[in-house]
């Protein structure tokens, strides 16, 4: 009866790891099609043209940051702003594939301008600043399937996952914020106004996780000092 019982819940953990893994596959293969239907409506519309890719690499950058920040500041939402917001914490690590898979539409896209214009869109280091971001990103989804994050130890993986999740957000931050400040001169005002909410939203992401640090360590030291209060 316990040989019975262990082959039941064996069982019953490879089900459970099986359904993870396909609606892993599922959340990245929706991210990935929405963002390639961007691309190629925007294409479709504009044409095969350095507008026309322009355009598309604009709308699948912000599709994946939004996916991105989320995944960024999923669990710091929940402690600040109630259980209400829960599925963003519990779906942290199917965010931030759903933003590696996503965000391959808009890597080909650079590909595609590459070949179409004969010329890099990027040089020196600025292509290496952004290559990185691209190297941390697959980086971390690598190391998210698998027991890869496990050989690491939870203290290394947390540390890789800090390093590289923030690098990935400052990527982002400098690529908003450059056309953000830029814009006024070459565009007007309605590209600096298009482009702020997402530079506040690069800003906000570690402030709204440093908050909740803090928020979670008042909210621990009044619970302990509660329970003394109860003991003695």
């Amino acid at each position: 009866m316990p040989r019975l019982l262990r082959q039941q819940a064996d069982e019953a953990i490879r089900a459970s790891g099986m359904k993870r893994q396909s609606e892993l596959v599922l959340w990245m293969g929706a991210a990935f099609v929405v963002s390639l239907g961007l691309a190629c409506t925007v294409l479709a519309v504009k044409g095969i043209s350095t507008k026309g890719f322009g355009l598309a690499l604009q709308l699948t950058a912000r599709w994946s940051f939004l996916l991105f920040w989320i995944a960024y500041t999923g669990k710091a939402l929940v402690t600040l702003f109630g259980p209400s917001l829960a599925p963003l914490a519990e779906h942290g690590r199917e965010f931030g594939l759903a933003f590696a898979a996503a965000l391959l539409v808009h890597l080909g896209l650079v590909a595609g301008l590459f070949l179409f214009t004969l010329r890099p869109p990027l040089t020196g280091w600025l292509l290496l600043f952004f290559l990185t971001g691209a190297f941390w990103t697959y980086l971390l989804a690598v190391f998210s399937f698998g027991g890869l994050a496990k050989a690491l130890g939870s203290r290394g993986w947390r540390t890789m996952r800090l390093v590289g999740m923030n690098y990935i957000l400052c990527a982002f931050t400098f690529d908003f914020a450059r056309v953000a400040i830029h814009s006024p001169i070459h565009y007007g005002l309605w590209r600096l106004a298009e482009y702020a909410p997402f530079v506040a939203m690069c800003v906000s992401a570690p402030l709204l996780v440093l908050a909740a640090a803090i928020y979670g360590r008042l909210e621990d030291r009044h619970s302990h000092m509660k329970l003394q209060s109860v003991v003695n």
